[in-house]
């Protein structure tokens, strides 16, 4: 009987697939831990809350592939997330140009699909011509930013309130889920990659459709808090805009930054994955110690305004001038 060949590598041929089989795996194993029926309380148990929110990020979080513009893509947020976290409160009125243009390059991409114009000329000309209004009304643009961040922070607090799990799939669903991830051959690299970006799409449409049907079960009095936080950020802005400014800012790029470097080192090393999943308090010490660090630094350059003091009776405003 002649002796069997050497085994084939199925890690070099088929990891993505392998690895996303695993993880499906994985996932329906801790469903079929939790008790039937069984609802955690998030303020009985905190640690319920910490579970749940591993199995979200293990389901609904592809794999990562390091392509060059996924890497490129890393880097240039780490980059403005270390600016915003560190630079923000000296370049405010950069920093709104930089959105309006990214944002009138969105719109331009979207209205050269309605009306049929050439893409990148459509992408241009709505990109300049917000820069330069935004150069003019930076200000206007802080101020929406701080009443739209503060909104959208009270509306993320109100889907987190309760049990986590309902966004998860039931243990039905996850057993289908490893069905469809059985390997029954060893793919080639761009089977792979196509597995990869049609996994990344699902996965996005799935939650994007949770999220959807947990706007709507909102109801009118779900949404007094996130219209009540659109209230204060407009009263921040109005009373200080500058170091409210830099408070979000500031957020937004330590969250950015530390979630792009992670996502980053995830791609190059698929091993981390689980581990960073494993501890996400980590990952929010890290962002809040960074964001903590850039306030500090940038306390100087954001100050609350000063009241003009009045003179008393009698006084003269100005020191008068020896002759």
């Amino acid at each position: 009987m002649p002796a069997p060949g050497p085994a084939p590598r199925i890690a070099d041929r088929a990891p993505l697939k392998i690895f996303r089989t695993a993880a499906a795996n994985t996932l329906a194993c801790r469903l079929r831990a939790r008790p039937m029926g069984m609802h955690m309380d998030p303020a009985a148990d905190p640690k319920s809350w910490l579970t749940t929110l591993q199995d979200l990020l293990h389901y609904y979080v592809p794999p990562l592939e390091p392509s060059a513009p996924f890497v490129v893509g890393c880097l240039a947020a780490i980059a403005a997330g270390l600016f915003l976290v560190f630079r923000s409160a000296r370049s405010e009125r950069m920093v709104v140009c930089c959105f309006a243009f990214l944002l009138g390059g969105w719109i331009g991409w979207k209205a050269s699909e309605l009306i049929g114009t050439p893409g990148p000329i459509s992408m241009a000309v709505v990109g300049v011509i917000l820069t330069v209004i935004s150069y003019r009304t930076y200000r206007i643009w802080l101020a929406g930013g701080s009443v739209v961040v503060l909104f959208l922070a009270a509306v993320v607090f109100q889907l987190g309130r309760g049990d986590l799990s309902r966004y998860l799939p039931t243990l039905d669903q996850a057993n289908e889920r490893i069905k469809g991830g059985m390997i029954t051959a060893l793919p080639g690299p761009d089977e792979q990659m196509r597995s990869l970006h049609e996994q990344a799409s699902v996965q996005y449409e799935k939650f994007k459709e949770k999220v959807s049907t947990e706007l709507k079960a909102l109801g009118p009095v779900g949404w007094i808090i996130p219209f009540a936080a659109a209230l204060i950020g407009a009263a921040l802005a109005f009373w200080a805009l500058r170091v409210f400014s830099v408070v979000w800012m500031g957020l937004f790029g330590a969250l950015i930054a530390v979630l792009a470097a992670e996502a980053l080192l995830c791609a190059q090393w698929p091993d981390l994955r689980p581990r960073l999943f494993q501890e996400p308090l980590v990952s929010m010490g890290i962002i809040a110690g960074l964001w903590l660090v850039g306030l500090v630094l940038q306390a100087k350059e954001a100050r609350l305004p000063r009241r003009n003091v009045k003179s008393a009776p009698g006084e003269n405003k100005t020191n008068p001038q020896p002759a």
